[in-house]
């Protein structure tokens, strides 16, 4: 099936509502939604060359957006009917099991994951959908799961950071925190029309800054003796 074939079956979803209730109805039609939001999207990239019409663009990218949508919907339910599928337990672990639950004919371990994240992650798919409203493009998976990735690894980055923040001491923490607004206000080279006298005097200042930090010099010195 090409792509042409895929949107006009794919189309016929949108507008008529028409979602599977099983998995086996709802896999093959995630593979012709992801052809026909291939084939919108890479539409709308040449619609400046193709020469459209205002109303022929407004139609393409409401089209694309709205088979963007209907796939993120089916890759949604195709996660929670996975999520949902009673546990068993299999001797050999291959490409149809996953965490001892044994997957549909034609979906791979990859493709599970993919969508049971896009499950449990509905404020990614909204967030995606609206920025690709906002900037006249199509929501796809591939963007949802980069939301996905990067929401993920900001929690796990701000969670780390709480854990580094609680091995430290008050003291530690409150004299991080004034090098850190040296730093914030400190530009990261001199200006350059400083004259004789600037240098002399701004030169007496950093000295006494290296001296308050020369303790730092040396990772074998004991501050506190």
């Amino acid at each position: 099936m090409d792509e042409e074939e895929a949107v006009k079956i794919f189309d016929l979803v949108v507008r008529g509502k028409l979602l599977p209730a099983t998995l086996d109805k709802l896999v093959p039609l995630s593979f012709i939604g992801s052809a026909a939001v291939s084939f919108y999207k890479a539409k709308v990239k040449l619609m400046d060359q193709l020469g459209m019409t205002e109303d022929q663009r407004k139609a393409t990218l409401a089209d694309g957006q709205d088979a963007g949508r209907m796939l993120l919907e089916i890759e949604g339910r195709i996660g929670e009917l996975l999520e949902n599928r009673p546990k068993g337990k299999y001797s050999k672990p291959d490409a149809t099991t996953t965490k001892g639950v044994k997957l549909p004919e034609g979906v791979s371990e990859k493709q599970s994951h993919h969508a049971q994240a896009i499950h449990r992650n509905p404020a990614a798919v909204a967030a995606v959908i609206k920025e690709a409203e906002e900037n006249e493009d199509i929501p796809t998976k591939t963007a949802v799961l980069n939301r996905i990735r990067y929401e993920t690894e900001k929690q796990r980055s701000s969670k780390q950071k709480e854990k580094d923040a609680l091995e430290m001491t008050i003291s530690g923490i409150e004299y991080q925190g004034k090098l850190m607004r040296v730093l914030d206000i400190l530009p990261t080279r001199p200006p350059r029309e400083l004259n004789d006298k600037d240098f002399a005097a701004i030169r007496g200042l950093v000295a006494i800054i290296f001296k308050r930090l020369e303790a730092f010099n040396d990772v074998r010195t004991q501050i506190g003796k």
